[in-house]
């Protein structure tokens, strides 16, 4: 059979389809959960402390990448995604018995963030032992279309189940899928494991701590990384579910819809980036694109318009994924094997800033409302883009030989 691009390599076609399997699940959720929060608290700060509660264990993620450095990165795959589908059943039960409230939510979703960040730092670990240097750029494409292509259809099954069944039968289908992407890894043959000397977990940290100050452009690439989790990433995790819900006086079904057209962007964006055309000034175009990427925030927040909205949420997805991308081809491409776990443990530890932008938009929301809201995340994420921007050269110059 013929498989193009990347897919014609076994092992990385398994790693593919694991994370096909890991996208439609975790994007069902992502529909799921925050307006079964929402109908229950209607608060943004309450939504806000849901989504901090999942990435706030992003501050082990330094450990987690000098832990995974001295395993087999696919047996630590493999740990990250078994405990998603403990997970998806422990959501599974409490729901059928009737007990699955807020605080519940939020307890265990901390924990799930804990194997998110594992599971991504594992994942990326193992793309760079079985791909190629060279074809780093389209293989990190491929997996972000993959995920956009499931972000397009699961939020539309997630919100048809849940209305239609209820979170019960739409949980055993999450976990179906997750048990799945676990059978699929456990395919991947890796024989090439990269493994430092033994050395303890602080040791560990402070390594990749000094390998990253001693390299500007990753330093670069980490302030941008912490920039996008505090803004502009919250427009699709905190904001968008009220403004379905406030701002285009919608329900669960349109939220959908609105999380499928930022996908659809997202998709696209990744689909451009899989023709190279980016590839000789990854830096140019991160710094341009971190600029349009918070401008279009702004935006979303003054066209209160289904079908301007839809536009305007095709081109955010577009520069979502061409960032997120830019970001990971360059990191992958500049940093040595040896210390891949270290600098994208390091690289995940921006991420917490996630959690805070999640908090402090979950109270603003509640504060001064949801377009207030998302100008002043807006505006001051833009300014601070502009100035990273300004002050790296050495990015901005960089050409990707």
């Amino acid at each position: 059979m013929y498989y193009p691009g990347q897919l014609k390599n076994e092992n990385f076609r398994k790693l593919w389809i694991s994370d096909l399997f890991l996208g439609f699940a975790s994007n069902i959720e992502i529909l799921i959960i925050p307006w079964v929060i929402i109908t229950k608290t209607n608060s943004g700060l309450v939504l806000g402390i849901y989504g901090a509660s999942r990435y706030f264990s992003t501050i082990f993620a330094p450990v987690f990448g000098g832990v995974i450095d001295g395993f087999n990165k696919k047996h630590t795959l493999i740990l990250s995604r078994v405990y998603m589908l403990i997970h998806s059943l422990i959501f599974m039960v409490l729901s059928f018995q009737d007990i699955l409230s807020v605080t519940n939510i939020v307890v265990i979703s901390f924990f799930y963030g804990m194997a998110h960040n594992f599971d991504r730092i594992s994942r990326e670990s193992v793309t760079q032992i079985i791909i190629s240097r060279q074809n780093l750029t389209n293989a990190a494409a491929l997996i972000s279309t993959t995920y956009d292509v499931s972000k397009i259809i699961a939020p539309l099954i997630g919100a048809a189940i849940y209305y239609e069944y209820g979170v019960t039968i739409a949980y055993i289908l999450v976990g179906i899928l997750y048990l799945l992407a676990v059978f699929m890894i456990f395919a991947v043959k890796i024989n090439k494991i990269i493994k430092d000397k033994k050395s303890s977990i602080y040791n560990e940290l402070v390594d990749g701590i000094k390998y990253l100050m001693n390299d500007r452009i990753l330093i670069s690439l980490m302030l941008f990384a912490a920039l996008a989790n505090l803004t502009t990433l919250t427009l699709t995790n905190a904001f968008l579910p009220f403004i379905s819900k406030d701002m285009l006086n919608g329900d669960a079904n349109l939220l959908a819809v609105l999380i499928s057209f930022s996908a659809i962007g997202s998709l696209l964006g990744s689909i451009l980036m899989t023709t190279g055309i980016f590839r000789d000034k990854p830096g140019k175009i991160l710094i341009f694109f971190m600029i349009i990427w918070h401008a279009l925030m702004i935006a979303t927040s003054l066209f209160p318009v289904q079908t301007i909205m839809f536009v305007l949420l095709i081109l955010f997805g577009s520069s979502t994924a061409i960032s997120t991308i830019l970001f990971s081809m360059l990191i992958l491409t500049i940093t040595e094997k040896n210390m891949i776990g270290k600098i994208m443990g390091i690289r995940q530890l921006a991420i917490f800033a996630f959690p805070i932008g999640l908090l402090c938009g979950g109270y603003m929301i509640d504060q001064i409302g949801i377009e207030f809201s998302i100008q002043a995340m807006g505006i001051f994420g833009l300014s601070i883009a502009i100035l990273i921007g300004y002050k790296s050269k050495k990015l901005f110059s960089y050409k990707n030989n």
